[in-house]
């Protein structure tokens, strides 16, 4: 126990973890400040507490679908994984954006509001959407790893958004019935 202790790391476990702990805090305070960005700028916009909060959820789901595919496709988290959670909010608050906009400045209750944020936009937000996916797609063929990973991530969140848009916010407006002032401010 006299001796000299020299410690090594030659197979580099310790960096590896070092490493890894470094993906998930930077990917989690991402998505979180994406997020929160994304709330505030909707807060703004609209000047509608619900219709940020609701949108907000929107975009949690689509983090939180996206990384749930992410693993059940067996991706680990690199640093590739990790900077793409990071821009997931960004990615996601297109097309909730375009329907809680169309939908705050439609006029009447909630069904014709509704009805009006899909008559609007609905077909316009589809067709991003279909766009979207198609440019993703001759990524899936890349040899290398960042374009296939991203091309795969790209059309999972658009997918992923536009559905949580439709059929997640859109909905939750329509069963909450939460009405609108017409004008002033509406916090």
């Amino acid at each position: 126990c006299g001796g000299s202790v020299i410690m090594t790391d030659l197979d580099r476990k310790f960096v590896f973890m070092n490493n890894q702990a470094i993906y998930v805090q930077s990917a989690i305070q991402s998505a979180v400040l994406g997020v929160a960005i994304a709330f505030g700028v909707l807060l703004i916009s609209t000047r509608v507490f619900h219709l940020a909060l609701f949108a907000s959820l929107s975009i949690m789901s689509v983090l939180i679908s996206v990384v749930g595919t992410m693993v059940m496709m067996g991706w680990t988290l690199g640093s590739i994984e990790s900077t793409l959670i990071g821009i997931i909010a960004g990615f996601s608050v297109d097309y909730v954006v375009h329907l809680a906009h169309a939908y705050e400045i439609a006029k009447g209750d909630t069904y014709a509001r509704i009805t009006e944020a899909f008559s609007d936009l609905g077909i316009s937000v589809f067709n991003g959407m279909i766009t979207s996916v198609a440019a993703s797609i001759p990524l899936f063929f890349c040899q290398l790893q960042f374009f296939a990973k991203f091309g795969t991530f790209l059309c999972l969140t658009i997918a992923y958004s536009w559905i949580f848009a439709n059929f997640g916010f859109m909905t939750l407006l329509a069963q909450l019935k939460i009405p609108l002032k017409e004008s002033g401010c509406r916090l």
